[in-house]
């Protein structure tokens, strides 16, 4: 025996085992929204859109606060005392606010004062900058005073008068303000998050128990056997809410699939069971026919060769039918979930024993073996696993030419493999090949024993009754029937 390398096959298509169906969808534990939901969309545009009108608001609110304080400002240095306004240097009286300065500019000179904290300070500092500005009101900055809104006027002929307020209480009014404005707008989106988190979420529960309801579906399996298929709760929603309105047709939808799954396993049920009564009454007649047809065979020396020839035939095509009603009858039972459990079997020794008796029915193929050194237990059935090694090496017996190459192969973990040269099937065959009553094309019937069409549907079934898959492929010059059964333990 040979260890062959594992073989590079594509991965076994995995069973879903469908949830248990129930009346109702069951409740399904939030999480809040996922990255690309709709309800994330939703809340995220939502956020953005109060973030951005947050804002825009506030950058309204502080240019108005900052227009009303300058005004305030302007409006002061309208109503300063007239002896300052008239061009007076002295600016330490009552009623004038620290930090005020005054420059007259005249033909003696320019004379500069401000107001500190116990007295009229002479200003040096920024004096060019001040002297230069045009007439009427504007903002300017001076060394190491800060912002200051001064006013220039022309109160006799030849002389100048600037006065100017600090701006610094504006400058911390206006950063309080934006600070504040700042605050509301991250409590703004934070309270819009929430909100719109706990709406969405009440807003998306019933179509989150339809969507697990449609999940819960798409997992049963629903090309065989009764199904009760479940459906979504509704009764907490007003008749006129939209999704009660979407629910109420999903869930006339899922009727009208219970009862079409339920009609159709009827009628499959009924056919079974014809199935399998008629092969059973077949039984009878088809040995009655076999054994008179044998018997007149034996006295078929004394006949002519027409009615011998008739005998043979007759023979012959009885234990053709005998075969198909067998065959009908463990489809029928396989159906009906008629089956041995399953128990450890040597799947090298049922493909060797398979593969010797078919080397001695058929000595015109080559029969090799891939095997490897130690036992490979699968969870099967020794009887049914001979069948099903029977069937596929019949199968590339009947549909090949002689001198073809047919190699069964037994792999570590539980995969048997089939393969020949022989000429393929044909593409629109294979994906059939494994249903009741296909038939290979003219260019792979190679054998003049009729194939019923039940062989390759019997290996699928007594395969999946096992727990386990069965695939093929196939193209010109290869074709490959890959078994999977599960390893016992």
């Amino acid at each position: 025996m040979s260890s062959p390398a594992q073989p590079t096959t594509p991965a076994p298509a995995q069973t879903t085992t469908p949830a248990p169906a129930h009346t109702q969808a069951p409740a399904t534990k939030r999480r809040g929204p996922v990255r690309g939901t709709l309800a994330r969309q939703i809340q995220t545009r939502m956020a953005l859109t109060v973030a951005a009108l947050a804002v825009l608001l506030s950058g309204m609110m502080l240019l108005v606060a900052q227009n009303l304080l300058i005004r305030q400002i302007d409006t002061e240095l309208d109503t300063l005392p007239a002896r300052v306004q008239e061009g007076g240097t002295d600016l330490h009286r009552p009623g004038i606010s620290r930090g005020t300065l005054l420059v007259v500019r005249s033909g003696n000179g320019v004379t500069a004062s401000i107001v500190g904290s116990d007295s009229v300070d002479s200003l040096k500092d920024g004096i060019e900058r001040l002297l230069t500005l045009p007439g009427g009101r504007s903002t300017v900055t001076l060394p190491e005073l800060g912002r200051y809104r001064v006013k220039v006027m022309d109160t006799r002929q030849g002389q100048d008068v600037i006065i100017g307020m600090p701006m610094h209480l504006v400058d911390e009014t206006m950063v309080r303000l934006s600070i504040a404005a700042l605050g509301i707008t991250v409590l703004a989106v934070a309270v819009t998050v929430l909100v719109t988190r706990r709406l969405i979420g009440d807003a998306t529960k019933p179509l989150d128990a339809l969507t697990a309801t449609a999940e819960q579906v798409s997992a049963q399996r629903l090309d065989r056997g009764a199904v009760e298929v479940p459906r979504v709760d509704i009764r907490t929603l007003p008749p006129q809410h939209e999704v009660a309105k979407l629910g109420q047709s999903f869930n006339h939808m899922l009727g009208n699939v219970e009862h079409a799954l339920v009609a159709r396993e009827t009628s499959e049920q009924k056919l079974r069971r014809f199935v399998a009564d008629a092969s059973h009454e077949l039984r009878n007649p088809l040995a009655s026919i076999a054994g008179y047809s044998q018997l007149a065979e034996r006295h078929a020396s004394g006949l002519d060769d027409n009615t011998a020839f008739a005998l043979h035939r007759i023979s012959a095509e009885s234990q053709r039918m005998r075969k198909l009603v067998e065959d009908m009858m463990m489809l029928a039972r396989l159906d009906a979930h008629q089956q041995s459990e399953p128990a450890p079997v040597d799947a090298v020794e049922v493909v060797l024993n398979a593969t010797s008796d078919a080397r001695a029915s058929s000595p015109t193929h080559q029969w090799r073996l891939s095997l490897p050194d130690e036992p490979v237990v699968v969870l099967a059935g020794a009887d049914q696993l001979q069948q099903v090694m029977v069937n596929l090496l019949g199968n590339a017996r009947k549909h090949t030419p002689a001198g073809t190459i047919v190699e069964a192969a037994v792999w570590p973990d539980g995969t048997i493999t089939v393969t020949d040269n022989g000429p393929g099937i044909a593409p629109d065959v294979l994906p059939h090949v494994f249903e009741r009553f296909t038939r290979a094309d003219d260019a792979r019937r190679h054998s003049e024993e009729h194939s019923t069409g039940l062989g390759l549907a019997i290996v699928k079934a007594q395969v999946e009754s096992f727990g386990g898959t069965v695939e093929v492929s196939s193209v010109p010059g290869r074709t490959a029937f890959r078994v999977r059964l599960p390893l016992a333990g």
